[in-house]
């Protein structure tokens, strides 16, 4: 007979539950009963465990329930078919290291119980438990009675059967959301000694994918929780009267209170207005408590609370938020011009003849944004225009535009005092757009690659999925236009930014402007060529690759080998071509290029790709969207692809069939990418047939007129 039952119940998990079902197929112990309870899902999750099962040589309790009952019951209902001495929760998010089973059942020997840790999810778990990093404490419940309530969950914990079936423990089901503490916590009543291990993960709580719709609790809103969080803490109360136990879970309640109404929320006024009557009954119940060691204002706000004085308890958070930014300003602190603009940015400050310009987050002067202001400037000059960039010394612009650096008080200033914003990237959310100010987001790229709600998987540094996604919905919410380049751009928005018809431009990039005005303005281009110092008579190939998700060395900062073979391309190609180097702003490696001087040229500072597309020949890429600003000029094509199986199944994926709709020839290997460079005209030839359909469906709406439809836009609205 199994010494352990691992019980997992779910309801409409199909994102996360093959993955939780195969960490359990993958533990290295199999000496285990499972019991997996459907708490009615109506999805296809169900059928999902069901496949994945057959193939699993155990014999398995599938317990289905016709309605969806919540969590608590579902478990009471697994527990009575439980037969093992041990038994613990998986929740179906989750999963289980491969040795976690294996090494439960070495430690908890005959114990009352073995707490092991949570950790967030990773790509890198490791393969086995080090013995030099993991800890193991044997414990008893009068000494340490709180380890077993840490992350307000059961899972991850072994419980002695014999305990649970004695004394009928049960979760309870009058609570919705968080059940695990009453089950938890009658428990506890009869544990002497239990296993502790700590420092060294074994069990991975999931990641989310849909922030919105996931029903994960650790990323439910706080104002559809907070409620049964303080039904929960009532409840918790009232089963115990050990006061080591009763401390703990009113710290970590003060915790939920104090955070929860932090003054510098965005939404602190619907969470005061939706939960002020849990808010009320659990501060007159922790009144002294939450004093216990607060500042002034906090404590007023409580006392007002507690008399149940809300409009008196709002305006003391408000004046909690103002004396932080003072406190700022008073102390000269480096967040003290982010402070100011807190305080006094208001409606009445907006001037309707101001535009602030970005690119790319204040790196250059480029892109739409640019062309933008380029034809304001020749058509409007009396109106007021600002740029913002990182370092305003490093660029030149044209006209009469003030340069501001990003973070300074002028840079504050700017954003609450222009009418219009334009800018081709997300802005800071500290960033307060007014109900009287114009977003316009010119983004930068027909979208190849899946982007933001359309990416099941976020791989970035410092970010979660469930992060990334909340915070592009909280700025994508914020644009009053999107400029779109085609239809095909528009119909992504819609999913990927949340974007309606009503507020999308589809009119082409501003950017693109100049590829259809001067793309036979010799002189022109040769001025292009002649800045760029390069060599006469010579034909010019760029190599633009795009940047890949999974080669972060930390936030904002990537790596790239360049796999193009430098060497094997100027043997080849050198006596008749120059390559130039277009490499992505995050990547963080310089270029080596010491040998290469008169045949490779890096580019990559160049502010604006758009007059690099206008000398180019030939374009040489992977995923990058500069294919659809180059297909405008109908030259060709080359696709170096040379990791397009990884790159498909591991990253974002693709919204275009990449195999059968580019321009040109996918290539994936370096010499044959040298070998069929020689053959530019033959290969425009070639390919001509699907030049001119990725034309017609990408880039046949530019017209040349972009930055005049939206510069007359701006102008005709700023009275």
């Amino acid at each position: 007979m199994n010494k352990l039952s691992i019980i997992i119940t779910f309801y409409n998990n199909k994102d996360h539950i093959l993955d939780c079902i195969e960490s359990i197929k993958s533990q290295r112990n199999q000496n285990f009963d499972l019991i997996i309870v459907d708490d009615g899902s109506t999805d296809s999750s169900a059928n999902l465990v069901k496949e994945s099962i057959n193939t699993y040589d155990k014999h398995i309790n599938f317990i289905t329930l016709e309605n969806n009952s919540g969590h608590a019951h579902a478990r009471n209902i697994a527990l009575e078919h439980v037969n093992t001495q041990y038994v613990m929760f998986l929740d179906a998010d989750d999963q289980l290291a491969s040795y976690s089973v294996e090494y439960y059942l070495s430690k908890v020997n005959g114990f009352d119980g073995l707490v092991a840790p949570i950790h967030k999810f990773t790509m890198n778990k490791p393969q086995y438990v080090n013995k030099d990093k993991v800890r193991v404490e044997y414990l008893t419940q009068n000494s340490n009675p709180n380890s077993f309530l840490r992350k307000n969950t059961v899972c991850n914990i072994l419980f002695k059967n014999a305990i649970i079936q004695a004394h009928n423990i049960r979760f309870n089901e009058n609570l919705k959301i968080y059940t695990d503490a009453s089950f938890v916590l009658d428990y506890m009543k009869y544990v002497e000694r239990f296993a502790r291990i700590f420092d060294f993960p074994f069990y991975y709580r999931g990641e989310v994918y849909d922030p919105f719709e996931g029903n994960t609790l650790t990323d439910q809103e706080f104002i559809l929780t907070f409620e049964d969080y303080v039904n929960s803490y009532f409840d918790s109360i009232e089963r115990t009267d050990n006061k080591k136990v009763i401390h703990f879970l009113t710290n970590k309640m003060k915790k939920e209170i104090k955070n929860g109404f932090d003054p510098s929320l965005k939404d602190i006024e619907l969470r005061y207005n939706t939960l002020e009557k849990p808010l009320v009954k659990v501060v007159k119940s922790l009144k002294w408590d939450l004093m216990k060691d607060s500042k002034i204002l906090y404590n007023l706000e409580i006392l007002f609370l507690s008399m149940n004085a809300i409009e008196n308890a709002k305006y003391v958070n408000n004046l909690r938020y103002v004396s932080r930014h003072v406190k700022n300003i008073l102390q000269n602190n480096k967040l003290k011009n982010r402070s100011k603009y807190q305080l006094f940015d208001k409606e009445e400050g907006v001037d309707s003849n101001t535009i602030v310009f970005e690119s790319f987050g204040g790196k250059n002067y480029s892109d739409s944004p640019k062309y933008i202001y380029e034809y304001m400037q020749r058509n409007y000059p009396q109106l007021n225009y600002i740029w913002v960039f990182a370092k305003p010394e490093q660029n030149v612009i044209i006209g009469n535009a003030e340069k501001v650096k990003k973070g300074s008080k002028e840079y504050y200033d700017a954003y609450s005092k222009a009418k219009f914003w334009v800018t081709n990237a997300r802005l800071p959310l500290y960033l307060n757009k007014k109900e009287n100010q114009i977003y316009i987001q010119t983004w930068h790229g027909t979208p190849l690659k899946r982007l933001a709600n359309d990416m099941k998987v976020v791989r970035m540094p410092g970010t979660t999925t469930s992060n990334y996604k909340k915070n592009f919905y909280a700025e994508t919410s914020r644009w009053d236009y999107l400029v779109s380049p085609n239809r095909y751009s528009t119909n992504i928005f819609k999913t990927a930014f949340w974007m309606d018809e009503e507020r999308t431009m589809e009119i082409g990039y501003p950017r693109n402007d100049v590829l259809v005005n001067r793309s036979n303005d010799q002189e022109y281009i040769e001025q292009i060529k002649k800045d760029l110092n390069l060599p006469e008579g010579k034909k010019i190939i760029m190599y633009a690759p795009t940047w890949r998700d999974d080669e972060f060395v930390k936030k904002g900062k990537y790596l790239f080998d360049l796999k193009i073979n430098l060497e094997n391309l100027q043997k080849e190609l050198g006596d008749e071509y120059v390559i130039l180097l277009r490499m992505h702003y995050l990547i963080s490696n310089a270029l080596d290029l010491n040998g290469y001087e008169d045949f490779a040229i890096d580019v990559s500072n160049y502010n604006d790709i758009s007059e690099l597309y206008l000398i180019s020949d030939a374009l040489i890429t992977d995923y990058s969207s500069v294919m659809f600003d180059f297909g405008i000029l109908k030259k060709p094509q080359f696709f170096f692809a040379y990791d397009i199986e990884k790159y498909d199944k591991g990253l974002r994926g693709f919204y275009m069939n990449y195999m059968t709709d580019l321009p040109g020839e996918i290539i994936t290997d370096e010499f044959k990418l040298a070998e069929e460079l020689k053959n530019i005209d033959e290969h425009k030839e070639k390919y001509k047939d699907k030049i001119e359909k990725f034309y017609e469906k990408f880039c046949s709406l530019e017209k040349g007129e972009s930055s005049k439809y939206i510069g007359d836009y701006i102008f005709n609205n700023t009275k």
